[in-house]
């Protein structure tokens, strides 16, 4: 919506933030602090060591990360201070769950019928 192309996702506006699109910016920096208070609650209720970032949005690499540990770090309080880390298996994760999940069903859904 800021850059007046309605088919633009998060990718287009990590290239534009890399570009110094300043609306870019703005936009990245508001969703980077979005995404840093959830964590901040996960973490303070689920007390972490490592805060791990899958989904495409992590493919943004230290255009994403940089700005995130900051975000994080801005807001702990008394929790112990995370890393903040991409997913190893990038945005391929879901993929491989699903998959994974269907093999499972199939071989419930085939031990069942025995």
């Amino acid at each position: 919506e800021a850059c007046g192309d309605p088919q633009a996702d998060a990718a287009d506006c990590a290239k534009a933030v890399e570009s110094g699109d300043a609306r870019a910016r703005a936009v990245w920096q508001e969703a980077v602090d979005a995404l840093a208070d959830g964590l901040v609650t996960a973490l303070t209720l689920l007390d972490p060591r490592t805060l791990i970032i899958g989904g495409g949005l992590a493919e943004a690499g230290e255009t994403l990360f940089a700005p995130l540990r900051e975000a994080v770090r801005r807001r702990v309080t008394f929790q112990k201070l995370p890393a903040v880390v991409p997913a190893a298996l990038g945005d391929t994760a879901g993929c491989l769950g699903a998959g994974l999940l269907a093999w499972d069903l199939l071989n419930t859904s085939t031990t069942a019928r025995r």
